[in-house]
């Protein structure tokens, strides 16, 4: 495993811890929010969104790592944990708690 692999790996082991602290924050705001207020709560995940620049930072060293040649597993990880990232930021699974 290249330096450029363990790179991505940890930009997207990052990249999803901030969004479960994220998507936990929009759920307990929501929780405590009030009619008026929870129908726009929505609006407030796209606070959030400039993260996921931190899960396609990962997938271009992911597809560095492709021209390198790497193992293929490791080129799997590393796309998956970085597709994982970007959809963290880019889903609503906090509305899946309600």
């Amino acid at each position: 495993m290249t330096l450029v692999s363990k790179i991505s790996i940890l930009l997207s082991s990052v990249g999803i811890i901030i969004g479960i602290s994220m998507q936990y924050h929009l759920f307990i705001g929501f929780q405590n929010a009030t009619g008026k207020t929870q129908t726009l709560y929505g609006l407030q995940q796209l606070a959030y969104i400039k993260y996921a620049l931190i899960g396609l930072t990962s997938m271009m060293l992911t597809i560095i790592s492709i021209f390198k040649k790497e193992n293929k597993k490791n080129i799997f990880l590393t796309l998956s944990l970085s597709i994982f990232t970007i959809l963290i930021f880019l889903l609503d699974i906090w509305r899946l708690f309600i």
